[in-house]
């Protein structure tokens, strides 16, 4: 079965950026607990420190599904920090990068 991933970009805008990656974690701890969901990560733009991705493995795109109908009970605190998604997509892995050559998923 391919790797299901799903990649959010986020601007913070005045909100501290450590305010942020917290917020965030705690949010995503919600999506851990309920399972479904497996490793990811929290990237900041080396040129715009206000700039987020944020990338996520997922079971299936059922576990996202599933995620997405009851995200919204665990997102009070980055809601209350006045911050939404610039935009978010489900992505299906199609190969990895590595320092020896590709290789196809």
């Amino acid at each position: 079965m391919a790797e299901i991933w799903t990649v959010s970009d986020w601007s913070i805008g005045d909100a501290d950026p450590a305010t942020f990656v917290a917020a965030f974690q705690r949010f995503a701890d919600g999506a851990t607990a309920r399972g479904g969901a497996h490793e990811g990560m929290i990237l900041q733009d080396a040129d715009d420190p206000k700039h987020f991705v944020v990338v996520r493995r997922w079971e299936s795109p059922e576990a996202v599904t599933d995620w997405g109908k009851e995200q919204h009970q665990h997102s009070g605190e980055l809601r209350s920090l006045g911050l939404e998604a610039r935009s978010a997509a489900v992505m299906t892995k199609m190969a990895d990068l590595g320092a020896g050559g590709s290789e196809t998923a």
